[in-house]
């Protein structure tokens, strides 16, 4: 499906009975009718551990309410424009904070842990989220792995008792995380069936999942998530915070077991530097923590059990259970969202001359970053929502593109509107310049004056990686980011699957151009025809 033409033929059907058999009024008609159908959308930034572009990804809705998600062409397919992906709504529904749009993407590229992340739209902006792919060769820092082979007897159990063990990722434990399995135990596939074979391939990697490299591990990438299944069975979405990870994997004959024909026991050391976020209270001998499951299967944490927390502060905290199956196990405790998004409305003096500025928002839960996600606002973008975050305690800070602070304030309860007011997030004492930009269609006169919302990057020029700019909104854009003293740069724009990237420009204080091919009209220097065939493609459409 294909939403703009069918627009299109909408309107060109109603405006028949006026053109009959004379030249048609559009012709050269200055359009006054916007290109853009979907409206509502959500973008994920998809990036390696070193922040650069991942080759080959693969990209699809895997659950949750997919039936009306479409890429911004009206398509089901979804592919990485640069580093960016957007999910759009069909305009026939209207999503809000109350009743958001939720669903799931699967992202998985060749020499990747493939990850499952959550997506939700409303009708105040998503941002760009980022997710980062991890590579399981390449072990982040905050991370500790060990891979280790214990025989097995001809029926696929163990001979004796074994234990394995790999020093743990967080900083300030004591000792070591513990797998111990028992003499006999036999090891089963997914459907059950005992595997045979001469070992058993164990690997134990102990997570510090409060280290922002090392959190990229996690299911998700992210102490955030929408589907948790909590003490009692129902699903809720949330966030954790965590007191100890370990992630358990084994192959026997390179086939992943799942469980066992008998419980093995882990010993987790525990950071003892954990706070509850609901009673503030510091890890202390005895404090009850929850230990929540997530399995390869179906990406879903899962509750397990209420533990005690065994030890001291002077011997080190440890949490000790026993478990029939992997994969991933945290212990910790867990907060519940709100059921709605919940939604931010920005303000401030800076906006009334309609400047656009990136801000970079970041929501903080116990002590803890949870999701930082990066927002273009101006005066006729100013709300974003947010979601799957716990309903009570949870704050935000906002900072500039800068990392500077801007404002920060508790978020509002459930079904609340949070207002902040900002101050300047660009160079207040900066100068201003203005992007103008215009499209001209090759068979037209007069340029299209209404254009789609396309997302802009720029970097000094070949200096480094590719900084936010903000939305071009209906080819507009209005900002202090940008010197205007000669400094040429490297921009990069990104609209629907299509990346343009020009090279060493200088910006004035007003830069107005039209894209077309009438004298003194821009068609680009070095792709001039794809630009053309681009043009000529969307203009069609018109």
């Amino acid at each position: 499906m294909k939403f703009r033409k069918l627009a299109i033929y909408t309107l060109a059907f109603a405006l028949a009975g006026s053109v009959a058999s004379c030249e048609s009024p559009l012709k050269d008609f200055n359009l006054q009718i916007s290109t853009e159908v979907i409206q509502h959308y959500a973008t994920l930034r998809v990036v390696n551990s070193s922040n650069a572009s991942v080759a080959n990804a693969t990209i699809t809705l895997v659950s949750g309410d997919t039936q009306d998600i479409y890429n911004l062409d009206g398509r089901k397919e979804f592919k990485l424009a640069g580093d960016l992906v957007a999910f759009g709504l069909d305009p026939a529904r209207t999503p809000t904070a109350a009743n958001p749009v939720r669903f799931r993407v699967q992202i998985a590229a060749p020499g990747y842990t493939t990850q499952i992340v959550p997506v939700a739209i409303t009708d105040a902006s998503a941002g760009i989220e980022t997710v980062i792919l991890t590579q399981p060769a390449n072990l982040p820092d905050g991370a500790a792995q060990i891979v280790e082979n214990v025989p097995l007897n001809s029926n696929g159990s163990t001979a004796a008792a074994a234990t394995v063990a790999v020093a743990s990722a967080t900083p300030g434990t004591a000792g070591n995380v513990e797998l111990t399995i028992p003499a006999g135990t036999q090891f089963l596939d997914a459907q059950g069936n005992i595997l045979v074979g001469s070992s058993v391939r164990i690997t134990i990697t102990s997570v510090d999942a409060n280290h922002e490299d090392a959190i990229t591990l996690l299911p998700g990438g992210s102490l955030v998530a929408d589907e948790v299944v909590v003490e009692g069975g129902n699903t809720t979405s949330g966030a954790f915070a965590s007191a100890g990870v370990v992630d358990v994997k084994m192959l026997v004959n390179g086939v992943a077991v799942k469980s066992f024909s008998q419980p093995i026991g882990i010993s987790m050391p525990l950071n003892p530097g954990f706070v509850s976020p609901s009673t503030n209270q510091a890890l202390s001998t005895g404090h009850v923590l929850q230990i929540f499951s997530n399995s390869d299967t179906d990406r879903v944490w899962t509750f397990e059990e209420n533990n005690a927390a065994v030890g001291s502060a002077a011997t080190g905290f440890r949490a000790n259970f026993s478990t029939d199956h992997l994969t991933f196990f945290m212990a910790g405790e867990f907060g519940e969202a709100c059921e709605a998004a919940r939604s931010i409305v920005f303000s401030g003096d800076w906006m009334a001359n309609g400047s656009t500025y990136p801000i970079v928002v970041e929501t903080w839960w116990g002590g803890r970053v949870l999701t930082t996600t990066d927002y273009s606002i101006s005066l006729n973008n100013a709300a974003i929502a947010i979601d799957n975050v716990p309903a009570v305690g949870t704050s935000i800070v906002v900072k500039s593109a800068a990392g500077n602070i801007l404002e920060q304030a508790p978020l509002g309860a459930c079904g609340a509107v949070t207002n902040m007011r900002l101050p300047n997030p660009g160079d207040a004492t900066g100068t201003v310049s203005t992007l103008q930009l215009y499209v001209r269609c090759p068979d037209k006169v007069d340029p299209i004056t209404l254009l789609p919302t396309f997302e802009m990057f720029y970097r000094v020029a070949g200096n480094g990686e590719y900084k936010y700019l903000g939305a071009v909104d209906n080819g507009f854009l209005r900002t202090t980011l940008l010197r205007t003293d000669g400094t040429r740069y490297d921009f990069r724009a990104v609209w629907k699957g299509r990346v343009k990237t020009v090279q060493g420009k200088t910006v004035i204080a007003d830069n107005t151009a039209t894209v077309g091919i009438a004298p003194g009209d821009i068609i680009g220097e070095k792709a001039g025809a794809t630009n053309l065939a681009i043009l000529t493609e969307e203009c069609g459409n018109l």
